[in-house]
């Protein structure tokens, strides 16, 4: 848990950065702080791990004002991911994911079962990449050790400051759906910085929009999307809110809502998506002229469909008007 008590952050020279910021970021939360260039966002951030001082208010992690504790021994408690990676070049992959672990002690043996885990969780074998240098490794390779790094000693918190914005669409899409199975299964209290709105409503349980330091916002995306507070709040979201609703719903929930008819089988040439794909996925899909017919196949296996933009347009539509 992370709360933040009538937060303040001023400058040199009267420049408010932080303006009386009140929020709590629940265990197991994943919390994005979102807003334009000078809102805020990264000094708010960067204010939980001490890396900028308060001026007024208080922060607590894990019910302990940061305040009162040593910062250096804080920091290796809590999980920060950046942007850059800020990996070690001259250090290979496992000396890079196991400094936290190092530092504190660990034994040679708990290091190696743990490295072995978090490289299988990312994805990426330990016998093939742990002797490996950040050089060698694509930046989207690079961005999971990044990820991997922060998880190494099993913080209960995570700090992440716009770490997949480097990335191209592609691989930065597929690195955040890789990411959200990685929280579903660990369950981290996430703070994750994002200047792009797509993103923390793909990624969120809940979201922060700041502007000039001040919060115009705390809630869950489909409030945010539906129901914004003011005209700020409305106008960053833009008049397109129906198509990133899209994103806050799954195959899954339109199975469970509105499935369409099960009977039919798909062409080998035709899209299928599982349970956890996005709707936006698979309007995507729909709205692409080589693709000729779109089906949805639940957990156990069975196929629906071909499915409809109509179909998903009606059912987004009934969620919208009832959120």
């Amino acid at each position: 848990m992370i709360e933040f008590k009538n937060v303040s952050k001023v400058y040199p020279g009267d420049i408010k950065a932080i303006d009386d910021v009140s929020i709590t970021v629940e265990h197991g939360e994943f919390v994005v702080l979102l807003g334009p260039s000078g809102c805020g966002k990264t000094t708010l951030l960067r204010m939980v791990n001490q890396l900028e001082e308060l001026t007024e208010g208080e922060i607590a992690v894990e019910g302990n004002n940061i305040q009162e504790l040593n910062k250096f021994e804080m920091r290796r408690n809590i999980g920060y991911v950046i942007q850059s990676n800020g990996l070690f070049p001259n250090m290979t992959i496992e000396d890079n994911v196991m400094v936290v672990p190092s530092m504190l002690g660990w034994t040679k043996e708990e290091k190696a079962e743990r490295f072995a885990y978090l490289m299988n969780l990312i994805g990426m074998p330990p016998e093939q990449y742990g002797e490996s240098f950040p050089h060698e490794l694509s930046g989207g390779q690079q961005q999971r050790i990044g990820v991997a790094r922060a998880l190494a000693a099993d913080p209960p918190v995570m700090l992440m400051d716009e770490p997949f914005g480097a990335l191209d669409p592609i691989i930065r899409s597929r690195i955040q759906e890789e990411f959200l199975e990685i929280q579903r299964s660990l369950k981290k209290t996430i703070l994750f910085v994002s200047h792009d709105i797509d993103e923390a409503i793909k990624l969120a349980d809940k979201i922060v929009l700041l502007k000039d330091g001040k919060v115009q916002q705390f809630d869950k995306p489909a409030e945010l999307l539906n129901q914004p507070a003011n005209e700020f709040v409305a106008e960053f979201v833009g008049e397109d809110s129906v198509l990133k609703s899209l994103s806050l719903y799954t195959v899954k929930d339109l199975l469970e809502g509105a499935p369409p008819t099960e009977g039919a089988a798909p062409d080998a040439s035709d899209a299928i998506f599982e349970e956890t794909a996005s709707l936006r996925s698979v309007l995507s899909a729909l709205l692409t002229p080589s693709q000729k017919n779109v089906w949805l196949k639940n957990n156990e296996g069975r196929i629906f469909g071909p499915v409809s933009a109509a179909q998903i347009e009606s059912f987004v539509h009934r969620m919208t008007v009832t959120a």
